[in-house]
């Protein structure tokens, strides 16, 4: 599954970039496409705020617009590619900024011409990606129905049950078949084995409750820890 946001004020633009995107997808790939739009940045605040996944965006600027949205997104869904759409009269120095600084630009006044050769790259180097099952930031979840990236920073466990192991993001679980030791080796340092059957983000840990033998890991979401896990998380979640 590939998700797809177009945050642009201009609802025709939303829907030629959409028409061009599903397009590329159908030629690319056979995954299934979440293509959704948004207005404004305000709306993007609220994607980002409900971590929300997506894996590419296209962010429309404007001449001294506020990037709240845009900021709070790259924190939050760190692993997706962004295309900015601007106009050419607008200077570099406000958008090429840390935390806000795109993958890809496309410039105003959009023309089919433009869009093809510009988005044409942006996408296939997330194909690359996508088909190599490898991105740095992201865990891949592989199975026969679908290939998902996950970025990191939404994960917030894994776990082993039913002879399967399920990543939990804030909204949504995915299944898939590895073993906890095998997965354990592989995962970036901020994950850590706090109980025989989960794997923990440390980065998302709010408060440890040991006398409760419990992880709260923020929106209601949280994990057990054994006895004799607790000693490599003296110090987290304080």
């Amino acid at each position: 599954m590939i998700a797809i946001l177009v945050c642009d004020r201009d609802e025709r633009e939303r829907e030629t970039i959409g028409t061009d995107c599903r397009r590329r997808i159908a030629v690319g790939c056979d995954e299934a496409l979440e293509l959704t739009g948004a207005s404004d940045d305000a709306e993007l605040l609220l994607v980002a705020e409900d971590e929300r996944l997506v894996h590419l965006l296209y962010y429309d600027y404007q001449a001294g617009q506020q990037m709240e949205g845009l900021r709070l997104f790259r924190r939050r869904c760190s692993g997706a590619m962004v295309m900015l759409i601007t106009d050419a009269s607008v200077s570099p120095l406000e958008y090429l900024r840390p935390g806000t600084a795109p993958d890809a630009l496309l410039l105003r006044p959009l023309n089919e011409e433009m869009l093809d050769a510009v988005n044409g790259e942006f996408m296939d180097s997330f194909f690359q990606r996508f088909h190599g099952g490898k991105a740095d930031d992201s865990f891949v979840v592989d199975t026969r129905e679908e290939k998902v990236f996950l970025p990191y920073s939404q994960i917030y466990y894994f776990e082993a049950r039913d002879k399967k192991l399920f990543v939990r993001t804030k909204n949504e679980e995915y299944a898939f078949y590895d073993t906890i030791e095998g997965l354990e080796r592989r995962l970036p340092s901020a994950f850590r084995r706090c109980h025989r059957s989960y794997i923990v983000n440390t980065e998302k840990i709010q408060r440890i409750l040991s006398a409760e033998n419990f992880i709260d890991l923020g929106n209601q979401i949280g994990a057990p820890i054994s006895r004799s896990y607790k000693g490599a998380f003296k110090g987290v979640g304080t």
